[in-house]
């Protein structure tokens, strides 16, 4: 078992439209609280489906100094974007035809102990399968599903027996839903181990936990956008100023950024909307 250490996290409610933005909701702090440091039901990777891999591969080497590398030889549609020796996503193109609205979208994967037993949970709960679970060889099984609400979200099965996960980067630091209904996706979301509370002075915002951890955050979707439930994923980096500087200058778009405050949202030149945050030095 890992150490026990103490974690302090900063959570973010912004309102977002994913072409606009409204600042109607605050910014708000956890006081710490004892977690074990475990990956279960926290999101440990994301991939980018995208309408030109090319161009995405051009933003996110230059803009987060990532490298990139073809899976295999055999499939080289499917290209890793390493943060230093540590893989930390995966890029494969996106037929423009699957959504007009999109060019490009991020989905992340949350750890599990069991892919089969999690989808068929999220089935008998009426979500649908994207796709069914398959070998993802570097690091176990995965399934994508799409939540009653719409969101999307993929289950990851680290294989124990294959240590090439451990050397996955411990970057992506957060995950966000944006829900038409809070309290119904909080619900749904409990049925895959996770535990909610309801965050101070707001009934329609709610952390999902596991293992005395912080996983992620539910908030509420104003009326004013796409009624359309959607998961942000929040990456970490090193000098947040920096990043954003390199990525405007690459064509992407913040889309929220609080004063003062070490995250901002942004939107990449294919559209695909990411959260980052500032990790502290260690």
């Amino acid at each position: 078992m890992k150490p026990i250490s103490t974690y302090c996290l900063a959570v973010l409610f912004p309102l977002l439209s994913f072409n606009s933005i409204s600042s109607l909701a605050e910014t708000q702090v956890t006081t710490p609280i004892t977690v074990e440091q475990s990956s279960q039901g926290k999101v440990v990777w994301a991939d980018l489906y995208t309408g030109n891999v090319q161009k995405s591969l051009d933003f996110y080497t230059t803009t987060f100094g990532w490298s990139v590398k073809d899976f295999t030889e055999q499939n080289s549609r499917y290209h890793l974007l390493y943060d230093g020796k540590q893989p930390i996503a995966g890029v494969i193109e996106r037929p423009a035809q699957d959504n007009k609205s999109e060019n490009a979208l991020w989905i992340g994967s949350v750890a599990t102990s069991n892919v089969q037993q999690s989808v068929a949970d999220a089935v008998a709960h009426n979500a649908s399968i994207i796709f069914p679970p398959h070998d993802f060889a570097l690091y176990g099984k995965r399934a994508v599903i799409a939540d009653p609400q719409g969101a999307i979200i993929a289950f990851l099965d680290l294989d124990e027996n294959n240590t090439a996960h451990q050397s996955i980067a411990k970057k992506w630091d957060w995950a966000q839903l944006f829900s038409v209904n809070p309290q119904q996706a909080a619900e749904f979301y409990k049925n895959f181990g996770y535990s909610t509370e309801q965050v101070a002075n707001s009934q329609d915002s709610f952390y999902l936990v596991k293992q005395q951890a912080l996983r992620a955050s539910i908030v509420k979707l104003p009326a004013s956008v796409e009624q359309r439930d959607k998961w942000v994923n929040f990456v970490a980096v090193t000098d947040l100023a920096s990043v954003l500087a390199t990525a405007t200058a690459q064509g992407a778009t913040i889309v929220y950024q609080p004063k003062g405050e070490l995250l901002a949202i942004i939107s990449d030149p294919n559209g695909a909307i990411l959260g980052i945050t500032e990790q502290e030095a260690k």
